[in-house]
């Protein structure tokens, strides 16, 4: 009888009161430790010089500047060079919110000032990525691209094309596709 009342019996007054605050702490600083060191390594990277990447901002950008021309009624200009491209105004006394950029873009021209980008629409590649074939294309006031022909952009690592960008006629509908 009496190991069963030893087994019912309530634990002691020293167990009962719960943690202190520094075994709180203690157990919050070791798990804060675990997961910085662990959820990085256990979530996909996206690194900003991959072709997936680089080819989807290039897409987005061509989104983006067809949509600028239709909302600000102004044609504008989308040009490359191997290593970067820019928006421009296709008549630079009818934008007001084109500017010189010398300093920030690597080919100074009268860059547009978007503030979807905070500042020059000039983009510079990634990554050691270049562009196959220096490429303009411009849209007119209703955002069509002016031209019959798809425009496709290549991105290459070196001489080998990673990824595509095709920009389509009349309608302005960007896909980017990259090479396996």
């Amino acid at each position: 009888m009496t190991t069963r009342l030893l087994a019912n019996r309530r634990p002691s007054h020293r167990f009962a009161r719960g943690m202190m605050l520094a075994e709180i702490v203690l157990v919050t600083l070791i798990a804060s430790i675990v997961s910085a060191y662990a959820v990085p390594r256990l979530l996909p990277t996206a690194s900003k010089s991959t072709a997936g990447y680089q080819a989807q901002k290039l897409a987005d950008n061509l989104r983006h500047t067809r949509m600028l021309a239709l909302a600000w009624g102004k044609s504008l200009v989308f040009e490359t060079d191997a290593v970067s491209y820019r928006v421009t105004c296709s008549i630079p006394s009818s934008c007001a919110n084109a500017t010189p950029a010398a300093t920030r873009c690597p080919n100074p021209t009268a860059v547009v000032i978007d503030h979807g980008h905070h500042g020059p629409f000039c983009v510079a590649l990634e990554g050691g990525l270049t562009l196959a074939a220096p490429t303009a294309v411009t849209f007119d006031t209703l955002g069509r691209p002016i031209g019959t022909t798809a425009l496709s952009y290549q991105l290459l690592s070196g001489t080998a094309p990673i990824a595509t960008v095709t920009l389509a006629p009349f309608s302005g509908f960007v896909t980017a596709v990259v090479t396996p």
